[in-house]
């Protein structure tokens, strides 16, 4: 797989939108970087254009020296195969990680917004081997928020951080509920996005819910079995 393939290209503008908005950049400060138009940004954002292979190489590389040059944030680049980034992910924006049992692979969950800007939980396998810088931030941010917490929250804090694992832990050995989820986001937003749409086009997007529901519902019950 060549640099420009580590993410499919029909990814691509969902994870710009994502890694745009944890470094705080506006669609004109990326379309500056790489050499478009703000239009043509947010078309790939939006999934009706797909960015080319040279101008996602050169996205990849202006994110990739934002969080070396680490001004402002506190940010992390998850790496895939040839070290090419695969994902960005910050202190405020990460929600949690589990590693495999054989500590090969981890997953790391991080908040986001879909295309229709509405907040979703973005989801990232990643090596161990090629990201122990990311494990050690993940101790040091997890550190961190441990010693916010009031002593009379901790327990229910732990509570929530051990559940997000768990959930985690069960889409790492069956990466077909992370892909199953994320449709019933994307099925949910469109619905509701739609308010002013014909019945039978809300019809034809609640049936779709449905369904992702029940493909859901189906794979979580042969991995219970």
């Amino acid at each position: 797989m060549s640099e420009a393939q580590a993410v499919a290209p029909e990814g691509r503008g969902k994870l710009m939108l994502k890694w745009r908005t944890t470094l705080g950049w506006s669609v004109g400060e990326v379309a500056k970087r790489v050499g478009v138009s703000t239009r043509t940004i947010s078309s790939v954002e939006s999934g009706s254009q797909i960015m080319p292979d040279a101008r996602w190489r050169l996205l990849v590389h202006e994110v990739a020296a934002e969080v070396q040059r680490g001004d402002s944030l506190d940010c992390v680049v998850v790496l895939g195969e040839r070290q090419t980034p695969i994902d960005v992910v910050s202190s405020d924006n990460y929600a949690g990680y589990t590693v495999s049992e054989d500590g090969r692979t981890a997953l790391i969950a991080s908040h986001s917004i879909n295309r229709q800007g509405t907040p979703e939980l973005h989801r990232q396998r990643f090596s161990v081997e090629l990201n122990h810088h990311v494990i050690r931030a993940i101790e040091r941010w997890e550190t961190a928020r441990q010693e916010e917490i009031p002593s009379n929250q901790r327990a229910a804090y732990d509570m929530q951080r051990w559940l997000m694992r768990m959930v985690l832990k069960g889409e790492l050995n069956n990466p077909n509920l992370t892909k199953l989820k994320a449709a019933i986001n994307d099925a949910k937003s469109e619905l509701e996005h739609a308010t002013d749409e014909p019945e039978d086009v809300r019809l034809k997007l609640m049936n779709k819910m449905d369904r992702a529901i029940a493909e859901l519902m189906e794979e979580v019950a042969k991995s219970t079995k």
